[in-house]
């Protein structure tokens, strides 16, 4: 008999966007499957949209009153899924036909000790109606180091793209205390199990203004605490402390940079902690001209920060007004 296989889709306010969700796991090819969906408060009809659902077998509704961190939802659903294998998925994304299937292809002549089949991805921007190919971290095998020396610079794995033996998460749940871990979960998947990479796009993100990919600053800082928190893991191996350490340095200069790209009034007091903590991390990576420009420009006036991102944009043909973060707003400038 096929191996079961248990989809969790995550949403909240989504309901535009929903049915396709939703319509991609009927597309499988793939049939032994369970839909387990948990709507995160919604109000913006997104309930009443899934109540059409709640008398088909193959669906759990899971229907929340109060907005809570995504951890915690995870956690939940992941108590519900009786599936050998957890995919997961966004109420903004959607799977290809073929996703669940190859996956449980490449799962079938692999042992145990491998726990996730991931790959590349496409993205769907919804203004532009344009789907890109991108790129993932091609880690097969042992994972951990190779993702700790490039997520940073090269981009983390896809957050939907994997298929995960669900006996992952019974040694590494997720979070509560973190609104959410994303990506970050697979880096403590690595500590014990393979990963297998299949170049083959099977999932599409959509991007849209709604997103919480952009919200930078509280993503950055989840990263950060999931980073310092790795070490602390019993299983966690010692030829990759330094490489763990000269990751933390990479991400604590990465966010001071946004502070400078990504808000219209920098927070000088955060971007020097940051480059400080960066320092303490590996002294010699800190050393880059980035941490420097953002350094410099801590000490100059506002408007020559507006300047040089209004240059750095056109170098680099850029439109800023998706990616403007709100979160990075300092309310009371020094």
């Amino acid at each position: 008999m096929s191996s079961k296989v248990s989809i969790i889709l995550l949403t909240y306010n989504q309901v535009d966007y929903i049915e396709e969700a939703i319509n991609s796991v009927f597309s499988q090819t793939y049939n032994n499957w369970e839909l387990i969906i948990s709507d995160n408060g919604s109000e913006d009809g997104t309930k009443e949209l899934l109540s059409k659902y709640k008398d088909d077998k193959r669906i759990q509704l899971l229907f929340y009153d109060s907005n809570e961190y995504v951890t915690k939802r995870t956690n939940q659903a992941l108590q519900k899924a009786s599936g050998e294998f957890i995919s997961f998925l966004y109420g903004d994304d959607y799977y290809l036909p073929n996703k669940i299937e190859d996956q449980i292809d490449c799962f079938k002549s692999l042992s145990k000790k491998w726990g996730m089949v991931h790959g590349p991805w496409f993205s769907y921007d919804q203004f532009t109606k344009k789907r890109t190919l991108e790129t993932s971290l091609k880690v097969h095998g042992e994972a951990l180091k190779e993702i700790l020396e490039n997520h940073v610079v090269k981009g983390d794995l896809n957050p939907i793209s994997p298929l995960i033996r669900k006996e992952c998460f019974a040694k590494y749940s997720f979070y509560e205390d973190l609104f959410t871990e994303g990506e970050s979960i697979f880096k403590r998947i690595a500590l014990s199990y393979k990963f297998f990479y299949l170049d083959k796009p099977l999932v599409v993100m959509r991007v849209h203004d709604k997103n919480a990919r952009w919200f930078s600053k509280r993503n950055i800082e989840i990263v950060d605490a999931c980073l310092e928190r790795l070490i602390q893991q019993e299983d966690f191996p010692e030829d990759c402390i330094k490489v763990l350490a000269k990751s933390r340095s990479h991400n604590y200069s990465n966010g001071a940079w946004e502070n400078i790209r990504l808000s219209k009034a920098i927070d000088k007091k955060y971007i020097r902690n940051r480059i400080y903590k960066a320092f303490q991390q590996d002294t010699v990576q800190a050393l880059s001209v980035k941490n420097l420009i953002s350094l410099v420009l801590t000490v100059l006036p506002g408007f020559i920060t507006r300047f040089f991102n209004f240059l750095l944009d056109l170098v680099l043909n850029k439109k800023r007004s998706i990616y403007f973060d709100e979160s990075f707003v300092k309310k009371n400038e020094e």
